[in-house]
């Protein structure tokens, strides 16, 4: 106990000195925000949040859009208006285009993960590889495996409706592993799907604020796996295994295939084979390993978050679903012999269009998008007719729920309304802001909203989400409750799902 209490005297003499030091550095105030505790400043109020979105909400709600919070010898810069994050992710790119690295990320060698790897010659070449194999054309070739996926989540949706949420792992897992490595799962046990399911859990732990003592006290990292508070290396030395199979089973499986010429197109087969037929060297291997196993986990993690939300808001709101399938179905009205809603169908049911955006928007998949400034601090952050100070290596973090759940812009947020994205003057779309800024956007965005699309329209079409009942015959309805993640999904929760009138036999001839 004694060492512990002396640690802390330790961390709060230096604490002292930090916050002194640097506050003599410039005369150019940081952004406003709260005191917190005298040692360890917010740090012990984010680690018992519940939703961080909501804690930093509260904190731009009380000091305005732009707002400095410490966390003992770090800070974060939290900002709730898109203009703000515009500015900085965007034309200020250069400045705040390197993602923070947190202390659990370096132990398990993520420094070099695309997600988390500093703005630089390599993003650029990881960024390269994406584009070859993402650009809008390409992305055209992953239609025809997200349609048939879709109609496997069609049909497991018809035979087994209460395993609503394990189907749509199953299906965005099928989708992820067979877009990026040509792998056709045939089981919902499949080891690689949950594998995939395993990485994107140990990365929402990773990169929970305020979660890990180490991230308040970094010097933690070099003390023994003993040492009061250091539960996170027992953590990291559980996941580095389970990480390091995922990444090299599937790779090696494309590989294999390659080598014996019955490879499926994915995107890792098409960076395997050079634009130049030279060969590859093992450390463009090494690089296509990583970038791949990146975009594996987070397509899978986000399209399961966005069609979850889409159950939960049909089984809120009826009017919605039920003015969305009316689109649908006076459109097939003219197409009788048409079973499968695709992505050239599109155009003509806006509706259902802004039915997706506003999944989008009312409960973003990516609550929260970090960046950190580069190796200097920017003196010159103008904000209205005030300028701050963002120091160097700072983590500056866009709450994209809030931005998504301003009131001025989008009234009565807290309630689903796709008529809001209808009309001649619509706000912002969310797909401006729901995938990130600048040059850290998510690449994969385009594949999500193929992926998004299909999913609902389809079960618009197929099926009625409604209530379920208990066993009194009582509705039960669901609250709206979200895993504190940065990929957030909806907490489990019951619906009653029922094939439309004349679709059980299209439905029950499904291929699984």
């Amino acid at each position: 106990m004694g060492s512990i209490i002396i640690a802390l005297l330790t961390g709060a003499a230096l604490a002292g000195i930090y916050l002194w030091y640097h506050s003599k550095r410039s005369r150019i105030p940081l952004p406003p925000g709260p005191r917190g505790n005298l040692i360890f400043g917010s740090a012990l109020e984010l680690r018992t949040s519940k939703t961080f979105w909501i804690n930093f909400a509260k904190w731009t709600d009380q000091f305005g859009p732009i707002v400095s919070v410490r966390m003992l010898f770090q800070r974060m810069i939290i900002i709730d208006d898109p203009t703000i994050a515009t500015y900085l992710f965007e034309k200020k790119a250069s400045q705040y285009s390197d993602r923070y690295v947190s202390q659990l990320a370096l132990l398990i060698g993520w420094e070099t993960d695309i997600i988390f790897i500093e703005y630089g010659p390599l993003l650029k070449h990881y960024r390269t590889l994406l584009q070859r194999a993402l650009n809008n054309r390409v992305v055209l070739d992953y239609v025809p495996l997200q349609e048939h996926e879709t109609g496997r989540l069609l049909g497991r949706l018809f035979e087994s409706p209460k395993r609503f949420m394990q189907h749509i792992h199953l299906m965005a897992g099928s989708v992820a592993i067979r877009m990026v490595y040509g792998y056709k799962v045939d089981s919902p046990d499949d080891r690689l799907v949950q594998a995939a399911e395993q990485v994107m859990a140990i990365f929402s732990d990773v990169m929970a604020p305020g979660r890990w003592m180490v991230e308040v006290f970094p010097l933690l990292r070099y003390v023994p796996k003993w040492f009061p508070g250091a539960t996170f290396h027992k953590a990291v030395a559980s996941w580095v295994p389970i990480l390091k199979a995922t990444e090299d089973e599937t790779f090696e499986f494309v590989k294999s295939q390659m080598a014996k010429g019955i490879a499926e197109p994915s995107f890792t087969s098409k960076l395997l084979q050079p634009e130049n037929g030279e060969e590859i060297t093992k450390e463009e291997e090494d690089h296509i390993k990583r970038v791949a196993a990146s975009l594996y986990g987070a397509a899978s993690d986000t399209t399961v978050s966005a069609v979850k939300t889409f159950f939960l808001a049909m089984t809120l709101y009826p009017d919605v679903q039920a003015k969305a399938r009316s689109e649908i179905e006076s459109y097939l009205h003219t197409r009788p012999h048409k079973h499968f809603i695709t992505m050239d169908d599109r155009p003509n049911l806006p509706y259902t269009s802004a039915l997706i955006r506003e999944i989008l928007r009312w409960h973003p998949v990516l609550t929260l998008v970090g960046h950190r400034s580069n190796g200097e601090d920017d003196d010159n952050v103008v904000v209205g007719e005030k300028t701050y100070r963002i120091p160097a290596r700072t983590a500056v973090i866009a709450n994209v729920w809030k931005i998504m759940h301003n009131p001025e812009v989008y009234p009565d947020p807290e309630k689903f309304i796709p008529e809001r994205f209808m009309g001649e003057n619509p706000p912002p779309f969310p797909e401006n802001y729901a995938f990130g800024f600048g040059r850290r956007i998510c690449p994969g965005m385009h594949v999500a909203q193929q992926s998004m699309w299909l999913s609902v329209s389809n079960i618009l079409v197929n099926f009625t989400i409604t209530k379920a009942k208990d066993e009194n015959g009582a509705e039960i309805v669901p609250e709206e409750n979200y895993t504190n993640d940065i990929i957030s999904h909806p907490l489990p929760f019951k619906c009653h799902i029922q094939p439309r009138l004349g679709r059980e036999k299209w439905l029950s001839e499904i291929d699984l």
